[in-house]
């Protein structure tokens, strides 16, 4: 294949990824934001619409650890196409129920299909993508979460002040099943360069050096995890889904609660958050590969930068809401950082090992069950003590982050060197 096919024909793989990943947030967001519109029409507690946030957290967590380990095994050109079809179904009911405990079983179905893009995604892009521009990739793949946000946001707020929270639902449902469409559409199209990488970017032993004498050769999964130095990263990952997806879902009714605005205002102002945080990934990056040259020791800086807003946030953010709003994002510019290192950089490393869609499902499902506890933990600590003790718990968590990544560099940059010693051609 011609170096210009190549490079066009990687843009359109980049372009169909970001396009599935930022409209699946569309599907996921669309709770959060219709929290407090739903909690006044059907008079559900708190309590219970955070039972609901925490059904699909643990249902895309436990679907994130199955469809890891079968993303290594079957094409992401399914599984995503798949997912964006399944989740876009499961919004659309969203929109058209009216019983509690329906509403649980829809969200963790779709919580379920969710779980179907990140990993594939990163496996497409760690074996489909030229190795020149798999870090460029890797940095802009990031980008879908703060763009999927603001989209969430930006129609959620526009449907509500103008229609019902069961509108907001209908209409990502069926942007997804368009995308899935698109998906595999693009797909099919793509054929004949997917085949071209399948044939030749595969791993190639090193003649004087073979994979035997790698220390990682050879072990089962979780030994695999311990060998490799990836423990304390799995301990990050815990600590970055309480303050990233249990602390986002909360957002807007923090907002409404706090400074008394509609909902549909609480949206619209949520949207600075991801403009904001935008150029977390990107900082965390730079900063890593130019001076710390270590994923985990990135991680803890930014932890830190987190730990810095949400404690401004404390002590300053109850006097404007534009203010408070700042210091979130800051703060959850802080912890895409930290995602982006610990579910697309660390897992680059293992591509040419074959384990690169199971380590990221694995650290995306720690993640993720750790938002589930803390969706429903939120709920609870800000409906019994209040947002001010809320608040002071984001700010343990994130200095309990500063620590555990800043433990568990030395034990990465070893797990790293074993990771590059399999991959060498």
């Amino acid at each position: 294949m011609e170096k210009h096919q190549i490079q066009r024909q990687s843009k359109v793989l980049f372009l169909l990824s970001w396009m599935a990943y930022s409209i699946s947030y569309m599907g996921r967001l669309s709770f959060s934001a219709c929290i407090g519109a739903i909690a006044d029409d059907l008079s559900l507690s708190k309590a219970f619409l955070g039972s609901v946030g925490t059904v699909f957290m643990a249902t895309y967590a436990v679907g994130q650890l199955v469809n890891g380990f079968i993303g290594d095994r079957v094409s992401p050109k399914y599984m995503v196409g798949v997912g964006l079809l399944g989740a876009g179904t499961a919004n659309i009911l969203m929109g058209f129920n009216d019983n509690p405990g329906l509403m649980l079983a829809i969200w963790m179905v779709n919580g379920w299909f969710h779980s179907m893009f990140w990993s594939p995604i990163i496996k497409a892009l760690a074996e489909w993508m030229p190795e020149d521009r798999l870090s460029k990739a890797g940095a802009n793949i990031s980008t879908t979460i703060p763009v999927g946000t603001i989209m969430s946001y930006a129609i959620a707020s526009l449907v509500l002040s103008l229609s019902s929270w069961r509108l907001v639902f209908i209409i990502g449902g069926i942007i997804m099943l368009l995308g899935g469409f698109v998906w595999f559409m693009g797909m099919a199209g793509l054929k004949d360069y997917i085949d071209y990488f399948e044939q030749t970017k595969k791993p190639k032993a090193v003649p004087d050096e073979p994979l035997e004498s790698n220390p990682l050769t050879g072990l089962s999964f979780f030994p695999f995890l311990l060998r490799a130095g990836l423990s304390f990263a799995v301990a990050a990952i815990l600590f970055n889904g309480v303050l990233k997806d249990g602390v986002t879902i909360w957002v807007p009714t923090f907002l409404s609660d706090f400074f008394a605005v509609s909902p549909a205002f609480s949206a619209a102002v949520s949207m600075i958050m991801p403009i904001v945080s935008l150029g977390g990934t990107y900082a965390a990056i730079y900063v890593n590969e130019k001076y710390i040259k270590n994923e985990m020791a990135t991680t803890g800086l930014f932890f830190g930068l987190s730990a810095l807003a949400i404690l401004t946030l404390y002590l300053i953010g109850r006097l404007n809401i534009f203010v408070a709003v700042l210091m979130i994002a800051l703060s959850l510019s802080g912890m895409l950082a930290v995602n982006a290192m610990l579910l697309t950089f660390i897992p680059f490393h293992f591509n040419r090992m074959g384990k690169a869609a199971s380590i990221t499902g694995f650290l995306n499902a720690c993640s993720y069950f750790a938002s589930a506890f803390s969706s429903v933990s939120i709920g609870w600590i800000a409906e019994k003590k209040g947002w001010s003790m809320t608040i002071l718990s984001w700010l343990l968590v994130a200095l309990l982050g500063v620590l555990i990544s800043f433990a568990g560099r030395r034990p990465w940059a070893k797990g790293r060197s074993f990771a590059a010693a399999d991959s060498r051609d």
